[in-house]
């Protein structure tokens, strides 16, 4: 009988980059978002999802053999890493059904939840079948401002419980804060929680409106000046989600409507099977009970990719836009047209941008200037 060879191994961040590259040269997906439901038990204040929180809306979702004919077609499509995301996945009915015929399918699996509903026998059954991570979000270590936001008496608790059980689990885990007006003045005990966990500590700041258009949620976002002062402290966190991460100033190389990274190797399905390029996305979207996987990424992904400005607005040249974290949809939604610049969008590129470059800048929506250092 022939020795047994080892298997070659390499670092995990050599992995992700050639997994990366290789997806840009090959024009390839490798990276899925699936939301498996809307269902959750609890209200947060700045959930885009919320408002599809309701019994009415929960026939539209995937069923599970749906969900799992799309692990296939995704297999097949080459994806690598897949996040399962909701509402709270573990309000899924059948969600270890689900989880076990994605792990089987070998994707790297990441889970998103409010860290709320882990009992001992969840934890015990992820052991079994581990995900490559687990992102919980933890928006405030004050058990009356924590329920006051999730709007759920005794949600608090139950997040303390839940992470308490996957620090003894030794389940890979990472905690996930969103800094907004509201939880600003706990930044430092939000840290110092984080922390002693042995995770490094990070934020986002970015909202966006509810799925059904309703904007009240952004009234829970960070003023720009607070901002400003906070990130002379703290560098943000969660890079990936920003799509600032730039040191230059430098205009737009071309007209595209979208300059993040949209349509290259990521997309996204909502829980009715909806797929686009990314979660807030939804100026192009195709059915997947209507259209094959490969098929409805071809459509979407050729109308992404061949938007672009045609208006005069001030995003068509603005020299801030790697700064920028403004979506075409948020931009429908709150000015009425997806060309339209997002005035808090403007504010918090040129913080991130002055914070970077340690220049004072000119507003980008100052009429008649482009983004230059200010003069004293």
């Amino acid at each position: 009988m022939p020795e047994a060879r080892p298997l070659p191994t390499m670092q995990y961040g050599d992995f992700s980059r050639m997994a990366y590259e290789r997806s840009l040269r090959q024009d390839r997906i490798i990276k899925a978002q699936l939301e498996l439901t809307y269902r959750c038990n609890l209200h947060c204040r700045h959930c885009y999802t919320d408002p599809y929180n309701g019994k009415e809306f929960f026939p539209r979702e995937l069923t599970v053999a749906e969900i799992q004919g799309l692990f296939g077609e995704m297999h097949d499509m080459g994806v690598v890493w897949l996040n399962l995301t909701g509402g709270d996945i573990f309000m899924h009915p059948d969600f270890f059904e689900i989880y076990e015929a994605a792990y089987r399918k070998g994707f790297l699996l990441q889970l998103y939840t409010n860290g709320t509903l882990f009992t001992r026998a969840i934890i015990e059954r992820l052991k079994t079948l581990p995900p490559f991570t687990i992102d919980i979000s933890c928006h405030s270590v004050n058990e009356e401002r924590f329920d006051w936001f999730t709007q759920v008496p005794g949600s608090y608790r139950a997040f303390m419980r839940g992470v308490t059980l996957l620090r003894e689990s030794g389940l890979p885990f990472m905690l996930k804060t969103k800094l907004m007006d509201w939880n600003k003045d706990e930044l430092g005990d939000i840290r110092a929680f984080t922390e002693s966990f042995g995770q490094r500590f990070g934020y986002t700041t970015s909202l966006s409106p509810r799925l059904n258009g309703d904007c009240t949620s952004l009234a829970y976002r960070i003023d720009p000046q607070d901002l400003r002062r906070l990130e002379h402290i703290d560098a943000p966190g969660e890079a990936e989600e920003r799509c600032a991460a730039q040191e230059e100033i430098v205009g737009p190389d071309s007209n595209r409507l979208y300059r993040c990274g949209c349509g290259t190797n990521s997309i996204h399905i909502n829980a009715w099977g909806e797929l686009g390029t990314c979660t807030l996305q939804y100026e192009h979207r195709v059915s997947l009970r209507a259209r094959s996987l490969n098929d409805a990424v071809t459509e979407v992904f050729a109308a992404v990719r061949s938007r672009q400005y045609h208006s005069d607005s001030p995003c068509r040249s603005c020299d801030f836009h790697r700064f920028c974290e403004k979506k075409p949809t948020d931009a429908r939604w709150e000015q009425g047209d997806a060309e339209a610049p997002i005035p808090y969008d403007c504010d918090t590129a040129l913080v991130s941008a002055e914070n970077t470059l340690g220049h004072t800048l000119i507003h980008p929506l100052t009429a008649g200037t482009v983004a230059a250092v200010k003069t004293p």
